[in-house]
């Protein structure tokens, strides 16, 4: 009982050896795939034949867009984002749709980032309106990733976006914002025996 108290007490201290510790410092995992990249709006019609309810599995089309997807540079020392317009890395052409949610959007994509083709369903949700300042509007969006290359197993796109009364282009109103979204994309990878 001493004993167990002992290792107890020095694991408490010194911290528990797991495979944590190694997970620290190792570089990226092999099983999967992450990206973060800005999105860019290239532009915003009226649905057209693209967005069939039988692709995009709703029959509220209200929004078609086209992005690219550019690379992004952070200061290594904190995460700063110093450059969100790097090098041109994907596309993405969208459909969203309307729900019982006024706040809430269906959203449909296909695209590609780094390479790697996709389709994905998921929605936009409004998080807050006129901010941080009038004129602008900030949305959390998800798509579940599907389509992919047979090497991934799926994957999963997630964005922090503003949009400004500017809705199309770098350019926001009010200036300053990097618009529209701040992407990661995760992408699973199938585990090799």
């Amino acid at each position: 009982m001493m004993r167990l108290l002992a290792t107890l007490t020095l694991c408490a201290l010194f911290g528990w050896p797991s495979g944590v510790e190694a997970q620290k410092s190792a570089p990226v995992s092999a099983i999967e795939d992450i990206y973060v990249a800005r999105s860019l709006r290239l532009s915003r019609v009226t649905p057209t034949a693209y967005c069939t309810p039988e692709k995009i599995g709703v029959a509220t089309a209200t929004a078609e867009d086209q992005y690219t997807f550019h690379s992004t540079t952070t200061r290594s020392s904190d995460g700063l984002m110093i450059n969100a317009n790097v090098a041109t890395i994907g596309r993405l052409h969208a459909c969203f749709g309307s729900t019982a949610d006024p706040l809430t959007s269906n959203f449909y994509a296909e695209g590609a980032l780094g390479g790697v083709s996709f389709t994905g369903r998921g929605e936009c949700r409004t998080a807050k309106q006129d901010y941080p300042e009038p004129g602008l509007t900030v949305y959390r969006c998800f798509l579940e990733l599907r389509d992919l290359p047979r090497e991934y197993l799926g994957g999963q796109l997630t964005t922090n976006t503003v949009v400004s009364r500017q809705s199309i282009g770098e350019l926001s109103d009010p200036p300053g914002y990097v618009q529209p979204s701040i992407a990661t994309v995760r992408l699973w990878k199938k585990r090799q025996p």
